[in-house]
């Protein structure tokens, strides 16, 4: 698999495997961030593996929120 078929596929697995621990694992705000943050690393991890926590979440929230932003929302989970 190479190219633009593995992109997919790789997005369709991503795509069900979120799903599946959404679905029978997931009932907090706090679990589906972090999924949301786990696959934009994955897929930044892909086009450099030098990534930034800054890079993840500009993938996962565009300029919406900052890094900063996201480590003050962890900050504040209990």
């Amino acid at each position: 698999m190479t190219g633009y078929y593995a992109s997919v596929e790789i997005e369709n697995a991503l795509g069900n495997a979120r799903d599946l621990i959404e679905a029978e694992l997931t009932d907090s705000e706090k679990d589906t961030d972090l999924i949301g943050l786990f696959m934009a690393a994955f897929k930044e991890a892909l086009k450099d593996p030098d990534l930034t926590l800054e890079a993840v979440v500009k993938e996962e929230h565009g300029t919406r929120y900052t890094a900063d932003d996201v480590r003050r929302w962890w900050d504040g989970w209990s």
